[in-house]
């Protein structure tokens, strides 16, 4: 069983300079690098198989990924982030735990202290909506025999807000494919990372949260889950923006959706 790192990466501009980002991000085996930058090209390095693409989008990044991937397990990983000197192990550990799993989210320390299960448990609706692109693995095989690709409308870059991620396990759970989250860390974020679509709680902000949350949730349930953020994270906003604004900031973007 191999385990195949995904990481997307941004405005590398030669072979070295990703490759001292494979290096810092304590890549061990195989891996693809999309680097999405000013020219188009294949190169291998050792079992690194880097893209340098000129298409833009967190997502399309994650796909292209994923078309190229060759390994048994994927790994997703982004440009801030060290994974731990055995996470290989780990990940290759987990699948045996739970060998009738298709995907399973591992434990990655954030400077944010989130709050992370403490006992290995099948991952349910609830847990989807709180899992990072950070945490996931999967089997390369069980996306493409189910044709399981990142949403291109969401993530950075689109312009419609997160939220990519937890579509992508959504309908893996669509398929009825085995999702399970195990308390083992394989990794960290690098603190104080500056987001690339995250600017505050503004009116851009809920609003592209209304437009994500209908397409991942559908009509209803997204209308319910809205409601339902809006009132449990007003300590989060409330200094930037009234309950009521935000609540029709979301509703407006809820609605310009096609």
């Amino acid at each position: 069983m191999t385990v195949e790192v995904l990481l997307s990466c941004m405005n590398c501009k030669n072979d070295a300079e990703v490759m001292a980002l494979v290096k810092r991000t304590n890549i061990k085996g195989k891996a693809v690098v999309i680097n999405q930058c000013s020219y188009d090209n294949i190169v291998h390095v050792d079992n690194i198989k880097i893209v340098h693409t000129t298409e833009r989008g967190l997502s399309r990044s994650r796909n292209m990924a994923i078309h190229h991937a060759t390994g048994d397990i994927c790994l997703i990983c982004d440009d801030d982030e060290i994974l731990d000197n055995d996470y290989e192990e780990k990940i290759i550990s987990g699948y045996h735990q739970f060998p009738n799993a298709d995907l399973i989210a591992f434990e990655i320390k954030r400077d944010d202290k989130k709050p992370y299960a403490n006992n290995a448990i099948k991952i349910g609706f609830k847990q989807i909506l709180k899992t990072s692109s950070v945490q996931i693995t999967f089997k390369q095989a069980s996306a493409k025999l189910n044709n399981i690709v990142f949403d291109t409308m969401l993530g950075s870059g689109s312009g419609n807000g997160a939220g990519e991620e937890n579509k992508f396990m959504l309908d893996f759970r669509k398929h009825h494919l085995k999702l399970f989250y195990i308390p083992t860390q394989i990794g960290h974020l690098i603190p104080d990372t500056a987001s690339q679509w995250f600017n505050g709680y503004n009116i851009t902000y809920f609003k592209n949260h209304g437009w994500s949350t209908r397409r991942i949730l559908g009509p209803w349930l997204s209308l319910i889950y809205i409601t339902y953020f809006i009132l449990t994270k007003y300590s989060l906003y409330k200094s930037q923006i009234s309950m009521i604004k935000a609540y029709n900031m979301e509703i407006k973007g809820w609605r310009t959706i096609k």
